[in-house]
């Protein structure tokens, strides 16, 4: 063991006149009492050492760790402990490329220490740009050590200088640690402070906080996993950004990570024309063939703004720019907002940009969509959306197997939560169930546009919750269609948008609500019948179970007709 003097004659490592035995150490560096307790490095370090212990009568010690060819300390054996009781401080103060280019590095089964151990990667100054690496490799942890990554305000040079970053590579692992990640202060958002799993690393029961961006245009800190990484047991807070058209705190998973059992807090912005902390899949590269990333069991909140807040609501995205990511088993929660604008809202997308051969699917998650806060405001949302023009083919984004629940709203005029699909998307075999509201509050809805197809999707109404399908080119097919209560909305013209229901139609309230509307030369004529519900029970039920408003006047008429349920507005009554 080396040891470094109470009386040394520098504070740089390097020096082997600065430890007893003379020599740079190579198996343990311990430390004690010290006049020199600001310790840097040469700007040739390579450094290399089994453990650092602070001994009990060690003072609080700041290591600084600057520019180098190579990692200018790799700790490969213990890795670091601490009996002193003082908070001890590693400075990584540098310009890097990436987790290729470490200045501290972490091999075999180093851990990074406990909780008074402290670790900084940023930027030698704060006009600075980039940032300093720590990397773990192989089976080493950062223990439950606490760690602040962060960039500077200074536009990088073309070779795509990251941000500070802190990279756990192979089969290393966040651990306990806490990690708190800053976005760009200058307008570039590609430098913000990001931690990222590569390989099969692991977050363990990590807690990471990635912090809205604070400029215009600037990104938020983020926590990155690719490969086969995943997010495991961790605590994930997303914070909305602090500037207009600052964004929010990010969690991207890419390639085939998945988000294990992890809790992800997105919230929204505090201040107006800002972005919330986002949760994103498949955003970025690499292209994955037919697989992408996983929200695997995780837990998803999505929080709208609250009283006080004016920005963009807490999301999840699942875009499949560069894959096709599944909900999994996800358990996601979209909160509505106590101001006005959808955005607001805590929501969560399923989406693809044509041409594209990727594409998401809700997998088997389960969805909740809670209503708006009062009147006027935005309710939270699940939307399934395709974008741009070309050929979807058979693969669009899709509901899969997963269960939406979208509740009514509860207090007066209140917009209940609601699931949308629109383009050429499909529910899947989805189960889609829209609540009633109370106190006056408004219905869930679940509502088709364009070209989007119910597939054998099964849908429940209940108390004033609708199934609003008046803007729906065409017709639409679903599988099961269970009535306690409801309302359907339907368009009347030459662009009738009829339900047909292949499998069980079930009716459990007394009587069934249409909501009907026509379009000004939208085709719609009095003396018509117009085909609402198709279903092969529809016999076994009658036609007085079914009502719905009067059109200029005039009230419908309803008649079953074979499997047919259809409505005329009679003009001669």
């Amino acid at each position: 063991m080396s040891t470094w003097k109470t009386e040394p004659d520098s504070g740089e490592w390097n020096s082997a006149s600065n430890w007893t035995p003379s020599g740079v150490p190579t198996d343990s560096a311990e430390f004690g009492r010290s006049s020199q307790t600001a310790v840097g490095f040469s700007a040739t370090s390579d450094a290399r050492v089994e453990a650092i212990e602070f001994s009990e009568d060690a003072p609080a010690y700041t290591f600084t760790l600057g520019p180098g060819a190579t990692p200018a300390l790799t700790i490969a054996g213990a890795g670091v402990s601490n009996r002193s009781g003082k908070l001890q401080s590693f400075i990584v103060a540098s310009t890097s490329s990436g987790f290729n280019n470490p200045q501290l590095q972490f091999l075999n089964s180093a851990s990074a220490g406990g909780d008074d151990i402290y670790y900084c990667a940023g930027p030698e100054s704060e006009p600075g740009y980039g940032g300093g690496v720590i990397c773990f490799h192989d089976n080493a942890n950062a223990g439950s050590a606490v760690f602040k990554v962060w960039t500077g305000s200074g536009a990088p040079p073309a070779h795509n200088t990251v941000g500070g970053e802190v990279a756990f590579c192979d089969s290393s692992s966040a651990d306990n640690a806490r990690f708190t990640i800053y976005g760009s202060l200058g307008a570039d958002g590609d430098t913000f402070g990001n931690v990222v799993f590569h390989d099969s690393a692991t977050a363990a029961n990590a807690c990471f906080t990635n912090v809205g961006g604070t400029v215009s245009g600037g990104d938020g800190g983020n926590t990155q996993f690719y490969g086969n990484s995943t997010a495991a047991y961790g605590v994930y807070n997303n914070w909305g950004g602090t500037h207009a058209k600052a964004n929010g705190g990010d969690v991207a998973f890419d390639a085939t990570a998945t988000g294990g059992q992890g809790r992800f807090h997105n919230f929204a912005a505090p201040v107006a024309g800002a972005y919330g902390g986002v949760t994103s899949f498949n955003n970025n590269p690499p292209h994955m063939n037919n697989q992408g990333a996983s929200a695997g069991n995780g837990t998803y909140i999505n929080y709208g703004a609250r009283v006080g807040e004016q920005g963009g609501g807490g999301h999840l995205e699942f875009s499949a720019r560069y894959g096709s990511p599944t909900a999994a088993s996800a358990t996601i929660v979209n909160y509505g907002s106590a101001i006005a604008g959808k955005s607001s809202a805590g929501h969560t997308i399923f989406s693809i940009n044509l041409p594209t051969d990727y594409f998401p699917t809700a997998g088997n998650a389960t969805i909740w969509n809670h209503p708006a806060t009062a009147e006027g405001t935005a309710a939270g949302f699940t939307e399934f959306s395709v974008y741009g023009a070309g050929s979807a083919g058979s693969d669009v984004p899709t509901a899969g197997d997963a269960v939406l629940f979208n509740l009514g709203g509860y207090t007066g005029k209140a917009a209940g939560g609601y699931t949308v699909f629109s383009g050429v998307s499909s529910a899947g075999n989805a189960t889609l169930i829209a609540y009633g509201g109370s106190n006056g509050g408004y219905g869930g809805k679940i509502s088709f546009y364009d070209e989007a197809s119910g597939g054998t999707a099964r849908v429940q109404l209940l108390g004033n919750g609708e199934l609003d399908i008046g803007n729906h080119k065409g017709g639409l097919t679903i599988g099961e269609l269970d009535l306690c209560g409801g309302v359907l909305s339907i368009q009347l013209g030459s662009e009738a948008t009829g339900l047909s229901v292949s499998g069980s139609l079930s009716i459990n309230s007394s009587q069934v609500e249409f909501s009907f509307w026509k379009q000004e030369g939208g085709g719609f004529a009095f003396d018509t019948p117009y085909t609402l519900l198709s279903n092969a029970n529809l016999a076994s039920f009658s036609a007085e179970q079914f009502c719905g408003n009067s059109l200029d006047g005039v009230e419908p008429t309803f008649a079953i007709v074979g499997n047919e349920l259809q409505v005329t507005f009679r003009s001669y009554n």
